[in-house]
C-alpha cells in the first residue's frame, strides 16, 4: 500500500548521530530549520521504542499535509508516493568534532555545545542495535562530517562493518590531513566517495581559511586518494576570502596537477542565507558558479553543486542564462548601442519630414510618403549591396589577412553604385504617371523625386565609409553623425516647408531640399574624418569589388523584397485613397523605430560571427547567435505590449486626424503581435550575413513575403475585403515563415562548421 502526500525521504529512511542524540537528518544548517530528534543517547545507548515511534508521528503527520515547522523551506520535500514501511537508507555520522583543521566556516564556532575536540560515545554499537529492528537498505548513502572523520576512534571499525553490511555509497568529508587506510580500502572496493574539503588555490588562502600550515600534505594526499574513483575536491564559497575567479582557477589547476576528476562547489552557510533574498548577491554566485562549470568543462573535470548551491541554482534558474551570456550582451550592447542611434537617426530623418510635412497639409505628406516608397524601394538595394563591405573585411580581420587597404576602393565603390543609383531613381518619376495616383498628388510625387534623387552621392558616400569603419567596430562617430543629421534635418525642414526669411514655403518640395542637404553634408564631413586613412595608391582592386557585388547583391535583393513589400502596400492602398497611404506611412514609421534595436542587434551579431568565422571559432559563433535572438526577440516582445497598450497616444505624436486615427488604431494592434516574429527574423538574418550565406537570407526574405505573404494578402483583400488591415496580417504571416528558415538553416550551418573546427 502506499500514499501520495509530502514528505521526505530522509524523514522517513534518514538517521543523523548527533553528540547526544539522533535526529532526521542534518539539512537544518543548509535550509534554515532546525533538530528533530528521534532519540536521546544516554551512557552510549539509545531507546529503540522511542526512535521508532518518534518516526511513525512524523510520518503520520506528513500523511495527514502537516509539514513539521523544522522541514519548512527544505529543498528535499516532495510530494509523491510513498513506501509505508521505513529503512535505514541513509546514515549521517556527525557525533564528534574532533578535527585537524579549524576552518573559519565552521559553524562549530558559534555553538558552545560543538566545543572542538568533543565525542561522547561510540555510533558503532547504536547503528547494530538500530539494525536490529530496522531493514538496512544499501540504495542510500552513508555520510561521515562532524569534525575529521579519519581522526574518529571507531572510524575504521565502521568502513569495515559498513562495507560488510553490503553499502555502496560510503561519502566522507575530510579535509586530507591524515590519511586513512581503511578509506582506501573501500575506495580500492568502489564503495566510498571521499571529499576534500579544499577550499582555495593558493597557500597563503589556504593558510587563512584553514589555520594550518598542512598545504602541501593535504595535496599530497589528495593525490594519493586520487588513484582511485570518487574522489573530489570541495570548494566552499567564502565572501571576500576565496570568491574570486583568480583563487578559482589556480584551484582548479590544482585539481587538474593531482589528477583529481571531479569537484563539489557549495556556499558558505551564513554567506548564503545572506545572499538567498539579496538578487545582486545571488547574481554574483551563480555567475561563479557557471564560471566554475564552463572553466572545469573546459580542463575536463566534472562539477557537481552542493546543497546550498543547489538550492540557489535550482531557485534562481531562470538568470543562469542570461548570466552565462552576461559577457556577450555587453559586447553585443556596446556595438549596437551606436548602431542604434545610427539607425534611428536614419528614421528619425523621415519622421522629422512626416512629422513636419504632416502639420502643413495631408496631401504634401500623401506625395512624399508615395515618394518616399518609389525612392527607397530603388536604393534600398544600393544600400544593401554597400552592406557586403563590413562583413567582407570583418570576416578578413577575423582570419589576420590586412584590411586598411581597401578604403580607397571601397570609396570608388561606393561612388560608383552612387552614379548608377542616381540615375535609376531620377528616371523612376517618369513612372509615376502610369501608376494610377491622385492627379492633384503627381506633380508634388514628381518634384520630390527629381530632387532627391541627387542625394544619392552623399548617403551613399556616407554608407560606404560607415561600413569600412564598421568592419573594425567603430561605431560611434558616424552614428553620432547620423543623430546630429535628425536636428539639423528638422532645422531644415521647418525652413524650407514653411518658409524662413527670404526663403518662401515650399511644403513637400522644402523637404526634398532639406534631404538633399542633410545627406551631402553627412557624406562630405565623414569623408573627413576618414581622409587621412586614404591610400591613393590603392585605387581599385576588382577582386575586392568582384567580392562585394557577389556577397552584396543577395543582401541587396533581400532589403528589395523587404521594402518592396511594404512599399507596394503604399502604392495600392495610395490608388484607393490618399489617406490609407499616409496611414500605412505612419504605422511603419512606428513599427520602424522599434525595429532598429533588432535590426542593431542583428548587424552587431553579423559583424561578430563574421569575424569568428574568419577566425574558425564555433564556441563564440554559438554564444553571440544566442545572446543576439535573447536580446532581439526580449526587446520585440516588450515593444508589441506597449504598442499593444498605448495605440491612440503613440499614432496622435504623429497626427490628429480623426480619419487617420480610425484606419491607424487597428492596424498598430496588428504590428504590436508581429513584433517579436519580426525581431526572430532579422536577428536570424544577420548571423546566416556573418556566415557570408546572403543568397540565403534573399531566398528566405523572397520566399517569406511572395510565396507566403503574397497570396495571403491578395485572399484578405479582395476576397473578404480587409485592405490595409489584410495586408498587415500578412506582412505578420511572412515574418514568421522567414523567420523559422533563417533559425533553422543558421542551426545547420553552425553544426557544419562546428565538426570541421574540431
Amino acid at each position: 500500500m502506499s500514499n501520495n502526500y509530502t514528505s521526505c525521504d530522509w524523514l522517513r529512511n534518514g538517521i543523523d548521530f548527533e553528540l547526544d542524540h539522533i535526529e532526521i537528518c542534518c539539512f537544518r544548517c543548509h535550509s534554515g530549520g532546525g533538530e528533530i530528534k528521534l532519540a536521546k543517547i544516554k551512557n552510549g545507548q539509545i531507546d529503540i521504542k522511542e526512535l521508532i515511534e518518534n518516526r511513525e508521528v512524523l510520518i503520520n503527520e506528513n500523511k495527514n499535509g502537516k509539514i513539521n515547522k523544522q522541514c519548512i523551506g527544505c529543498f528535499n520535500l516532495k510530494n509523491e508516493k510513498w513506501l509505508d514501511k521505513p529503512s535505514i537508507k541513509y546514515i549521517h555520522f556527525n557525533h564528534w568534532t574532533y578535527c585537524n583543521s579549524n576552518c573559519i566556516y565552521c559553524y562549530t564556532k558559534a555553538d558552545e555545545k560543538y566545543k572542538n575536540g568533543i565525542q561522547n560515545y561510540n555510533a558503532l554499537p547504536i547503528l547494530k542495535e538500530i539494525l536490529k529492528y530496522i531493514d538496512f537498505s544499501s540504495e542510500g548513502e552513508i555520510t561521515f562530517a562532524g569534525g575529521e572523520p579519519v581522526m574518529l576512534n571507531e572510524f575504521e571499525d565502521i568502513i569495515n562493518y559498513l562495507l560488510e553490511i553490503g553499502a555502496k555509497k560510503i561519502i566522507v568529508h575530510t579535509s586530507s590531513v591524515k590519511y586513512s587506510e581503511a578509506l582506501e580500502k573501500a575506495l580500492a572496493e568502489n564503495k566510498a566517495q571521499v571529499v576534500i574539503s579544499h577550499d582555495c588555490g593558493y597557500e597563503d588562502t589556504f593558510k587563512k581559511i584553514k589555520n594550518t600550515e598542512k598545504y602541501n600534505q593535504v595535496w599530497e594526499n589528495t593525490k594519493r586518494y586520487a588513484r582511485y574513483k570518487n574522489v573530489f575536491s570541495k570548494y566552499v564559497i567564502i565572501p571576500q576570502v576565496n570568491d574570486n575567479k583568480k583563487e578559482i582557477d589556480y584551484w582548479l589547476n590544482q585539481v587538474v596537477t593531482n589528477n583529481v576528476k571531479s569537484v563539489i562547489v557549495d556556499i558558505e552557510h551564513n554567506y548564503y542565507n545572506e545572499v538567498k533574498n539579496k538578487l545582486k548577491l545571488t547574481v554574483n554566485i551563480i555567475e561563479l558558479l557557471e564560471y566554475i562549470k564552463k572553466e572545469a568543462k573546459r580542463l575536463g573535470i566534472k562539477v557537481s553543486y552542493y546543497n546550498t548551491a543547489i538550492y540557489l541554482n535550482k531557485k534562481y534558474k531562470y538568470l543562469i542564462p542570461f548570466i552565462k551570456y552576461k559577457h556577450y550582451f555587453i559586447e553585443l550592447i556596446i556595438l549596437s548601442l551606436p548602431l542604434l542611434m545610427g539607425n534611428l537617426g536614419q528614421t528619425l530623418i523621415g519622421a522629422t519630414d512626416i512629422l513636419v510635412v504632416a502639420k502643413y497639409n495631408i496631401n504634401s505628406l500623401a506625395a512624399i510618403s508615395i515618394a518616399n516608397s518609389i525612392l527607397f524601394t530603388i536604393f534600398i538595394f544600393g544600400l544593401g549591396i554597400l552592406g557586403a563591405i563590413s562583413i567582407i573585411l570583418s570576416n578578413m580581420r577575423g582570419s589576420k589577412q590586412k584590411t586598411k587597404k581597401y578604403l580607397m576602393p571601397s570609396l570608388i565603390f561606393s561612388l560608383l553604385l552612387a552614379v548608377i543609383f542616381t540615375i535609376v531613381c531620377y528616371y523612376s518619376k517618369y513612372l509615376v504617371d502610369l501608376m494610377g495616383f491622385e492627379k492633384m498628388l503627381i506633380p508634388y510625387i514628381k518634384e520630390y523625386i527629381t530632387i532627391v534623387s541627387f542625394s544619392m552621392f552623399g548617403m551613399f558616400l556616407f554608407q560606404g565609409i560607415k561600413e569600412f569603419l564598421l568592419a573594425y567596430e567603430i561605431v560611434k562617430f558616424p552614428n553620432l553623425l547620423l543623430l546630429a543629421a535628425v536636428l539639423i534635418n528638422l532645422l531644415f525642414d521647418v525652413m524650407f516647408v514653411y518658409g524662413c526669411g527670404i526663403i518662401p514655403p515650399m511644403g513637400s518640395k522644402g523637404a526634398a531640399i532639406a534631404t538633399l542637404s542633410v545627406r551631402t553634408i553627412m557624406g562630405l564631413i565623414l569623408l573627413l574624418y576618414v581622409f587621412k586613412l586614404i591610400k591613393f595608391k590603392d585605387m581599385i582592386d576588382f577582386k575586392y569589388m568582384k567580392q562585394l557585388i557577389k556577397i552584396g547583391v543577395p543582401i541587396g535583393f533581400a532589403l528589395l523584397f523587404e521594402f518592396l513589400a511594404f512599399n507596394i502596400i503604399t502604392v495600392l492602398v495610395g490608388r484607393e485613397a490618399g489617406i490609407l497611404s499616409a496611414t500605412h506611412n505612419i504605422i511603419i514609421t512606428i513599427s520602424s523605430a522599434t525595429f532598429m534595436v533588432p535590426l542593431a542587434i542583428a548587424t552587431a551579431v553579423a559583424i561578430k560571427v563574421s569575424y569568428y568565422y574568419g577566425a574558425r571559432n564555433s564556441l563564440e559563433i554559438k554564444r553571440y547567435s544566442y545572446a543576439s535572438l535573447i536580446m532581439g526577440v526580449g526587446f520585440m516582445a516588450v515593444a508589441g505590449i506597449i504598442l499593444a497598450l498605448f495605440p491612440k497616444e503613440i499614432i496622435s505624436i504623429f497626427t490628429n486626424n480623426e480619419e487617420v486615427l480610425k484606419i491607424a488604431m487597428p492596424l498598430v494592434i496588428i504590428a504590436a503581435m508581429y513584433q517579436i516574429f519580426d525581431g526572430f527574423q532579422v536577428v536570424a538574418g544577420g548571423i546566416l550575413r556573418g556566415f557570408k550565406m546572403t543568397k540565403i537570407v534573399s531566398t528566405c526574405v523572397l520566399t517569406g513575403y511572395w510565396l507566403v505573404g503574397a497570396p495571403l494578402a491578395y485572399i484578405l483583400v479582395n476576397k473578404y475585403n480587409c485592405s490595409l488591415k489584410g495586408y498587415w496580417i500578412a506582412l505578420a504571416v511572412s515574418l514568421f515563415s522567414m523567420g523559422i528558415g533563417q533559425a533553422v538553416i543558421a542551426k545547420w550551418k553552425y553544426n557544419k562548421i562546428k565538426k570541421i573546427y574540431q
